[in-house]
């Protein structure tokens, strides 16, 4: 349902060692929010993400999904909850672009990983949304940087996951192409009551579309409207 939380954050401290946050952080996000998560490189904002997903474990505080604790959430019940797109492109060899796709709808298949016509129908429908019907049989080795990433994005969507988190999905891609990349993603946790929260450095394409900013500034994690933020003194600070 549109509106309703999914992503509850109370309390949270995260970090390595050492917090990288001055005061715990409480945020929450809905299905169809659209949230870029900005801030300086070094600030935490990769650390944040792995930390929602449970790779790295807070220091302190909560992070509950659909209402569950992250901790009590088996890895495989995880899969069906929550899915990420990390900053570096994997290189995988001797895999074709859609096979690398189609990983997405692992947490559903059975042991043998077979798919039904339903599952293959998903990825075919985000292989054609996103350009890459062309080079869907290509190696990933064969294709561009910028290619692979949009090909970890699919892989990512097809998991159907209330929560997708991307870091820098944008990184590799040349103007017209992040427009295109943030259009398409809007539209998805719009139309699919998703909750989509990236990290973004490209602040005059990510403030066109996203719904919301999470801004890590000095140590302090807040949420504001994308008005807020072009109004203030942050967008000039950040770009």
């Amino acid at each position: 349902m549109m509106g309703e939380c999914v992503l509850n954050i109370d309390g949270l401290v995260f970090g390595h060692k050492f917090p990288l946050v001055k005061e715990p952080v409480a945020l929450s996000a809905c299905a169809g929010d659209f949230i870029c998560l900005v801030g300086r490189n070094g600030t935490g904002k990769t650390t944040m993400l792995n930390t929602l997903i449970g790779v790295k474990k807070p220091l302190s505080g909560q992070i509950s999904i659909c209402g569950v604790p992250l901790g009590k959430i088996s890895a495989r019940e995880k899969s069906h909850f929550i899915s990420f797109v990390p900053s570096k492109v994997e290189t995988v060899l001797n895999m074709r672009i859609r096979d690398l796709i189609a990983v997405g709808r692992s947490p559903y298949t059975n042991i043998f990983d077979r798919r039904t016509k339903a599952d293959n129908a998903i990825i075919d429908e985000f292989i054609q949304k996103f350009g890459l019907s062309d080079i869907a049989n290509s190696m990933i080795t064969e294709i561009s940087d910028g290619e692979r990433q949009k090909a970890m994005i699919c892989r990512a969507l097809v998991q159907q996951t209330p929560i997708i988190l991307l870091d820098e999905p944008t990184a590799f891609l040349d103007y017209f192409a992040k427009r295109r990349l943030l259009s398409d993603l809007k539209n998805i946790a719009s139309a699919e009551n998703r909750c989509i929260i990236f990290s973004c450095h490209d602040l005059e394409v990510a403030t066109k579309f996203c719904s919301h900013i999470w801004l890590l500034d000095d140590g302090v994690l807040v949420q504001m409207t994308v008005d807020d933020f072009l109004n203030g003194d942050y967008f000039s600070k950040y770009q």
